[in-house]
């Protein structure tokens, strides 16, 4: 009896770790992903839709993959600055993310990818336009879903063309964005610029009354403001306060419709005119995302929440495709005519894409609609 119940003992044991043991290979592998987003900074209104689109693509995700993968987001502020940015990235790495998702702001990216990028994380950034990303020192390491600004000021000057205007002043940040977007500008204006000034966008840096005088006495017929959120609103204020009564311009870093929550006087953004870029054509991923994220309770005119969708989504394909490979591999074969939320990818050598063109949208009153496009093949086209 007893050499029977040590059998039956030693095959219950046996049994237990068995099961164990298929459990343990039946198990979903966790995955971590990082996200930088502007929590706080000139930008911070835009966070919630940026972190909202990424949650549904862990969703969708873990949706895909149930049993096998378990995605998880992991978020961090970057204040849309380049020191703080880079501090977060440390916090992602140490974390132990297989990726980083971001950041938004130029400058922020080019912090954090000079943390990740030595640590063998890569990123891809959703909203982060400056041609100083192009040839940032990443080692391969850094991806984006939106085009370089270099492709943006040719467009801004065929809309502020169609404008009549002539002789624009250019107010741009002293960052890599403004600077960039301000230089490319200037470079592609076949007329001449009125005046063109830079400022640091931090708080309490500038004096929005100072910029927006260098406007009037210039004798400038329009305004290009290469800016942000907050500091665009404060320049736009002085200029009604100054009665300024020319055409004003911006791009993608005021291109949303909840840029009106930075004004105290909501009547100073009528008339503003904004670029960014166009999403791609229709297709099952848009109109899954679209749908997904209006359920969510999504703002409607949120800027760049198809590029983060498509950011976490690509981001999170490369890490279950990649096997015993490099994720830097994966990356580069899932970004090729990846049909994603805002349109199809394909990164080049320098992991930038070439983007679908641009829409040019408009404040009326408190009304935001982005009517009219730009593409490289078919210039201004709209009402």
């Amino acid at each position: 009896m007893m050499n029977i119940s040590k059998r039956l003992l030693g095959l219950m044991a046996l049994t237990v770790m068995v099961v164990t043991m298929i459990g343990c290979i039946g198990g979903s592998e966790t995955v971590k992903i990082g996200m930088l987003s502007p929590q706080t900074g000139p930008i911070a209104q835009y966070a919630p839709g940026f972190e909202d689109a990424a949650k549904i693509a862990i969703a969708d995700l873990n949706a895909a993959h149930e049993g096998d993968f378990e995605f998880e987001l992991i978020m961090m502020d970057t204040g849309c600055d380049g020191t703080q940015a880079a501090t977060s990235a440390q916090t992602l790495v140490d974390s132990g993310v297989s990726a980083i998702v971001g950041a938004a702001c130029s400058g922020a990216t080019l912090g954090a990818i000079a943390v990740a990028a030595p640590a063998g994380v890569p990123m891809v950034s959703y909203a982060s336009t400056s041609p100083a990303v192009t040839t940032a020192d990443d080692n391969g390491h850094l991806f984006r879903v939106v085009p370089s600004d270099a492709q943006q000021a040719v467009a801004l000057t065929t809309v502020v063309s169609a404008e009549g205007v002539s002789n624009p002043a250019v107010l741009y940040m002293t960052n890599d964005y403004g600077s960039g977007l301000g230089d490319n500008f200037s470079a592609n204006w076949s007329g001449e610029v009125c005046t063109s000034v830079g400022y640091d966008p931090a708080e309490g840096k500038y004096n929005a009354t100072t910029l927006a005088q260098s406007v009037i006495d210039g004798g400038c017929d329009s305004v290009l403001l290469m800016s942000y959120a907050t500091d665009g609103a404060a320049i736009m204020e002085a200029l009604s306060a100054q009665g300024f009564d020319g055409s004003v311009f911006g791009a993608d870093g005021v291109a949303d419709a909840t840029f009106t929550e930075s004004f105290t006087d909501a009547s100073a953004v009528d008339g503003l005119i904004a670029t960014r870029p166009r999403p791609g054509s229709d297709s099952s991923a848009k109109s899954d995302f679209d749908a997904a994220y209006a359920a969510a309770g999504g703002a409607d005119g949120a800027i760049y929440t198809g590029e983060t969708y498509d950011a976490v989504s690509i981001a999170g394909a490369a890490i279950v495709g990649k096997g015993d490979g490099s994720i830097i591999d994966s990356l580069k074969s899932v970004g090729v005519n990846y049909v994603g939320a805002s349109g199809t990818h394909t990164f080049d050598a320098a992991g930038d894409v070439l983007g679908t063109g641009y829409e040019v949208c408009q404040f009326s009153g408190s009304d935001f609609s982005c009517s009219r496009t730009w593409t490289a093949d078919e210039g201004l086209s709209g009402n």
